[in-house]
């Protein structure tokens, strides 16, 4: 059915969350009890207007002009009603309807939603806000933005098609129900996902100019916004989301299988002594001060320097049992640097190219449980070019040789334990192995640098692995100077 086909009778309809519990009481001088996703509400002494307007609500959409009539008002007494819901906007879904047809939702979704007056923009030039995202839900598409409290829910699949003349810009002759059209460009502004332009002349948009986001791009503000700031419905944190949809990935990451084609398929790495270095080591303050030592040694990259760092800042210490609350078949471990709840989802690959004395070029898994090194079966084509590119992206001098530490994620990993935050997390987990990998190489006589950008896709090659189930996070540069360089 087409908007064109529709009675221009436009509607606006209130109700409640669906999720909102409302306990009415039975006597009139009862107090109204709300409990809702934040917090339960008490309200003494309401009237009966406001206990009137909250049971229709309550139903289900109701016409405000509905609400404004005996025996929820009176005549001139429609701004009374309207101050004693104010506290409830929070609460309260407003739908833009034409006639029984829904075509738009604006639900709050934060405690701190506040929706703002509906106001005429004819003439105004307007633009969904660069940080608005249209998704696809349980209930069909909607409209969510990181700036707003409100989210909007689009019924009729005419507004999709109205959002490309929501601009302002259309001449009304052209825009069949333009009324309608209005109508909808006022509650995407109410909203907040719909942006005004300040002079029709010349369009700007203060969200353009705001400095506080001029540093912010929409993917990354998404990101921040998803992982810190609870939303109603959406698990969040360590919720198990995934239990029953799919088996746990394992703590460990099974072995990399064989390619005959390549020998040493697994490179064994010396233990090193944890006792003498006890006694041997610099101090912290030694390692994290610039000019207090120890000074970056000469010498070849051996194996069994690489192997020391990766032992004292990735192995696991130890497999332990499922911790607190978690289910059975979700055991964690303990290793030397910290994780988000000991999810320990990351993984650590050494790429190396013909420069490097201490491996045939190509990409190693390092195992942490048997503290080994892995032969991957992707491309040592692009293992090297990614090994070359980081040593001249680095600070390494001249003559140094060097390989490249990196880090990836087994997403289901950590996606199994949390919703919302499972990213975020991860990103966490790399900077606390990035430190540890950089205090252990420091102690060890090794040169780091941490790389700001690298090609996931590349990584992807060299690895041969699936970036939907192991994606790249981080990579960092070991060197040092071989002797008489």
């Amino acid at each position: 059915m087409h908007l064109d086909s529709l009675a221009p009778q436009l509607v606006n309809l209130w109700s409640l969350r669906q999720d909102i519990v409302v306990d009415l009481g039975t006597d009139p001088q009862d107090a109204i009890l709300l409990e809702t996703p934040w917090e339960d509400l008490r309200i003494e002494e309401p009237s009966a207007r406001l206990r009137e307007a909250l049971r229709r609500m309550l139903l289900g959409p109701v016409a405000i002009r509905n609400l404004l009539v005996p025996p929820c008002g009176a005549p001139g007494r429609a701004e009374e009603l309207l101050d004693e819901l104010r506290p409830l906007q929070h609460l309260i879904v407003r739908t833009l309807a034409i006639g029984a047809v829904p075509l738009l939702s604006v639900v709050p979704i934060s405690a701190r939603a506040r929706l703002t007056r509906l106001k005429p923009l004819l003439g105004r030039i307007c633009r969904l806000s660069r940080f608005a995202v249209i998704r696809y839900g349980p209930g069909g598409l909607y409209i969510e933005s990181s700036l707003v409290d409100h989210k909007v829910d689009l019924h009729h699949p005419g507004v999709m098609g109205m959002l490309g003349r929501i601009d302002g810009t259309a001449d009304d002759s052209d825009v069949p129900h333009a009324p309608v059209v209005e109508a909808v460009r006022a509650y995407l502004v109410a909203a907040g996902v719909l942006v005004v332009a300040d002079e029709p002349a010349e369009p700007s948009f203060a969200e353009d100019r705001d400095p506080a986001l001029t540093g912010w791009s929409p993917d990354e503000l998404l990101v921040h916004s998803g992982s810190r700031r609870e939303r109603p419905g959406r698990p969040r944190g360590a919720a198990f989301a995934q239990v029953g949809r799919m088996p746990p990935p394992p703590v460990v990451k099974p072995p990399a299988p064989a390619y005959p084609a390549r020998p040493a398929h697994r490179v064994a790495l010396a233990r090193p002594d944890l006792d003498r270095l006890a006694a041997t080591d610099p101090t912290l303050t030694a390692v994290l001060e610039p000019g207090t030592g120890p000074v970056v040694g000469d010498g070849e990259l051996t194996l069994d320097r690489l192997g020391a760092l990766l032992y004292r800042a990735a192995r696991i210490r130890a497999l332990l049992p499922p911790a607190g609350f978690d289910p059975a078949d979700y055991p964690t471990s303990e290793r030397p640097y910290p994780s988000v709840d000991d999810s320990y989802a990351l993984e650590v690959y050494v790429l190396a190219d013909e420069e490097a004395s201490c491996l045939p070029t190509g990409a190693y898994h390092y195992d942490p449980l048997d503290h080994c090194l892995e032969r991957m079966t992707g491309d040592p084509g692009a293992a090297a070019g990614l090994a070359g590119a980081a040593r001249w992206e680095g600070p390494e001098p001249a003559g140094a040789e060097s390989v490249l530490v990196a880090i990836s994620a087994r997403f289901p990993r950590a996606a199994y334990k949390f919703s919302g935050t499972a990213y975020s997390n991860i990103l966490k987990d790399v900077g606390a192995l990035q430190q540890t990998l950089t205090l252990v190489a420091r102690a060890l006589g090794l040169r780091s640098h941490i790389l700001p950008v690298a090609d996931a896709d590349a990584f992807q090659r060299a690895v041969g692995l699936d970036w939907k189930v192991e994606v790249s996070v981080g990579d960092m540069v070991i060197s040092c100077t071989k002797r008489g360089s």
